[in-house]
């Protein structure tokens, strides 16, 4: 059977550090050195998966001497590889939870790639995952971007997404002085199997410090965590090509100034009923547009991403909402129905 490494049995919701919400200030340096000391509490292992077996207290046990805590992600992981719903092996109790899993990991074949940070089990994948790291590719890309690059980012257990923002505005803009946008790029990425390297062109609105993401067709770059040639020239590659999209971008997001919307509240709404936003995420587009309310697309758009600023929400969210908005004006650029 094989398992998408891109499966998200449950969010992970530990972060390690945060601020995709303010102006970029943090360095590129100093991201990087944060990785690196992760990197030295961090292991991987391709064991058989015979050796493994789970202890009543819900470790995880690797051969006959070692074990080691199973942190949600993976325990969601395990549950998918051996076709148990993860939400009902999260309710068993502890015997009954460790008889399930070494019931079936008797019928599993093969080896699996263990990956551990500070003695703990962060994932569990099969053996063709690649792993790319964060620290691999902001090392590719060190020299072109500098360590004094300012930069905004969020790093959990799950992903760490990267921005950044070119530190003066793009001319020829309607209203720049008044409302300055810039370009700028994303990068998100996942060391347990949860999202494929992705960069994206950005869109940064100075006033509010949204971030617009255009995550789709020629706007990104994406790269499953499976083979590794070329990933690092692909990677540098796409990092240009962003920034220089990420200037088109900006005007597109522009000219949505100019698209009247009469009823912008009714406009949200639909736009959280087509793209099934949760009450949540549809409450904070609410919120948002209260701030800065404009009858054009330009103001629900912006109401989207803004929304994507609130702390109430998960990163999931936020990166959805962002993403959205990139959505709403490339379907705007092409002339298509935006709520399509």
């Amino acid at each position: 059977m094989v398992i998408s490494e891109v499966e998200t049995p449950r969010p992970v919701t530990r972060t390690m550090a945060g601020g995709l919400a303010a102006k970029p200030a943090p360095r590129l340096g100093e991201l990087l050195a944060r990785l690196e000391g992760l990197s030295k509490v961090q292991e991987d292992r391709t064991v058989p998966s015979g050796d493994l077996s789970m202890n009543i207290d819900g470790t995880l046990r690797v051969g006959h001497h070692e074990s080691f805590p199973v942190r949600d992600h993976a325990l969601g992981q395990v549950a998918a590889k051996l076709r148990i719903p993860a939400s009902y092996l999260r309710r068993c109790d502890p015997a009954l939870r460790a008889q399930n899993v070494n019931r079936w990991l008797g019928d599993l074949r093969g080896d699996v790639l263990l990956r551990f940070e500070a003695g703990e089990v962060r994932a569990v994948l099969s053996r063709a995952y690649a792993p790319i790291s964060h620290n691999d590719i902001l090392g590719w890309l060190r020299k072109r971007l500098h360590d004094e690059t300012q930069v905004r980012y969020e790093l959990n257990d799950a992903y760490l997404d990267l921005q950044v923002v070119k530190g003066t505005p793009v001319e020829g803009i309607a209203d720049i002085d008044r409302d300055p946008l810039h370009r700028g790029l994303h990068l998100r990425n996942s060391e347990i199997g949860m999202a494929k390297v992705t960069i994206s062109a950005l869109v940064y609105r100075t006033i509010c410090l949204n971030g617009l993401l255009l995550g789709h067709g020629k706007w990104a770059y994406q790269r499953r965590h499976v083979g590794t040639n070329q990933v690092a020239e692909n990677v540098r590659a796409a990092f240009e090509k962003a920034l220089d999209l990420s200037a088109q971008a900006v005007g597109k997001f522009a000219g949505t100034r100019g698209v009247v919307i009469a009823e912008p509240l009714k406009a949200l709404a639909r736009v959280a009923e087509r793209y099934e936003l949760t009450e949540s995420e549809a409450l904070a587009t609410r919120h948002a547009y209260s701030i800065e309310p404009a009858e054009s697309l330009y103001g629900v758009i912006n109401a989207v991403t803004r929304a994507a600023n609130s702390s109430s929400l998960s990163v999931d969210s936020r990166h959805k909402l962002q993403t959205l908005g990139g959505r709403l004006v490339e379907l705007a650029r092409t002339g298509r129905r935006w709520l399509d």
